[in-house]
């Protein structure tokens, strides 16, 4: 193994202040393309995409060894600070046998396993993503693919056939998740005294009135669905509107999220809430802001290699594994650290862990490379 030490480099990258929406993923992204460009990639790539607010952006940053049949992929994005932090979030700790940081876990502890690993072996065939906004609309991630059927990465990038997707979940491989599909809804009405309720649109009860039927729907199929995601999770999550009790409120909005599980039909899903709205509320304005695909690996068996042998598990979260599986690769989801600490105050990674994915993925990059040299692929 070489000099590198994997927890000072994770150290460095905590420092990089990346929390989403407000961080700079285009400054990490820059650093980290000078860190792949010294351990001898054949192109490396950063990407700025930008982002629905105005002004906004974020980035990716990609690089190739080769011409890539395996993706690797850690987002280099974070979610803002949580409340309750004992320390400065951006000022990793080494406490005992864990670094403790903003982003320790999810997903810094990755990116500084696989620059570890590329010090140990030179892979083949292989490349290697760093992209921000994950933690929100996955706006780098949707770029990347498009990306891959026009655009300068199109040559080299368009025989991807596995994605590595590094993401916590205590070296473990995981190969299903649920997707996510939120519903909102907007109904204006005029507004007025409530003494004249009876004559006004009333854009709450319109409201209600479908959120209790998104209610009801997912009552309906809460013991449907594969072994071990039934139901859809649905959750009538916000719904607001209105000032005082003697006022009609002009104008109320309403949000509903559900959970599709592996397999689902995403698409008969939305259709069948859209019936639903333009039955308990037709003049509604509504939209779908997200719409997550679920995942399944669909065939396990090559990636024993590249997650060292990993035991696989389902996943109570969502990754852009999902993302990738839609757009034609197979993958899986494979990280050092554990989600209960993901989003936390006081986020942290064991050592050990960093160092055993270090390990996993220098030996999947070693076979990379003897496998390309003897004309296996």
């Amino acid at each position: 193994m070489s000099q590198t030490d994997e927890v000072a480099l994770l150290a460095q990258l905590i420092a990089a202040d990346t929390h989403n929406p407000g961080g700079d993923e285009r400054a990490l992204a820059a650093r980290l393309a000078e860190e792949l460009a010294a351990r001898g990639p054949d192109a490396v790539d950063v990407v700025e995409v930008p982002r629905e607010e105005a002004g906004a952006s974020g980035a990716y940053v990609i690089a190739r060894w080769g011409e890539p049949r395996v993706l690797y992929n850690a987002h280099l994005d974070t979610v803002p600070p949580n409340a309750g932090w004992t320390g400065d979030p951006f000022a990793a700790r080494v406490s005992g046998e864990r670094v403790v940081g903003l982003g320790a876990c999810d997903t810094k502890a990755a990116i500084a396993a696989l620059l570890g690993a590329l010090d140990d072996a030179r892979p083949r065939d292989v490349a290697i993503l760093f992209s921000g906004d994950e933690e929100r609309r996955s706006t780098c991630m949707r770029a990347f693919l498009a990306s891959r059927a026009r655009g300068p990465h199109a040559a080299h990038y368009s025989k991807l056939e596995r994605a590595v997707v590094c993401e916590p979940t205590r070296l473990h491989a995981g190969t299903r998740h649920r997707g996510i599909l939120v519903l909102e809804a907007e109904l204006r009405g005029r507004g007025g005294h409530s003494s004249r309720a009876d004559e006004l649109p009333a854009p709450l009860g319109e409201l209600a009135r479908l959120a209790a039927a998104c209610h009801a729907f997912g009552v309906e199929r809460r013991a449907r669905g594969p072994e071990g995601f039934r139901g859809l999770c649905l959750n009538v999550a916000k719904l607001d509107g209105g000032v005082a009790f003697n006022v009609v409120p002009d104008e109320a909005r309403l949000t509903v999220s559900l959970r599709p599980p592996p397999g689902a039909d995403v698409a008969s899903l939305r259709g069948e809430l859209e019936a639903i709205a333009r039955a308990e509320a037709p003049q509604a304005s509504v939209h779908f802001p997200v719409d997550n695909p679920p995942f399944a690996t669909r065939d396990a068996a090559p990636f024993r290699a590249l997650t060292g042998g990993a035991r696989a598990i389902d996943l109570a979260f969502w990754t852009e594994a999902a993302l990738l599986s839609q757009a034609g690769l197979d993958a899986v989801v494979f990280g050092p650290g554990d989600i209960a600490q993901a989003h936390a105050p006081d986020e942290w990674v064991a050592i050990a862990d960093v160092r055993a994915a270090r390990a996993v993925f220098a030996a999947a990059f070693r076979s990379s490379h003897e496998q390309g040299r003897d004309g296996n692929r």
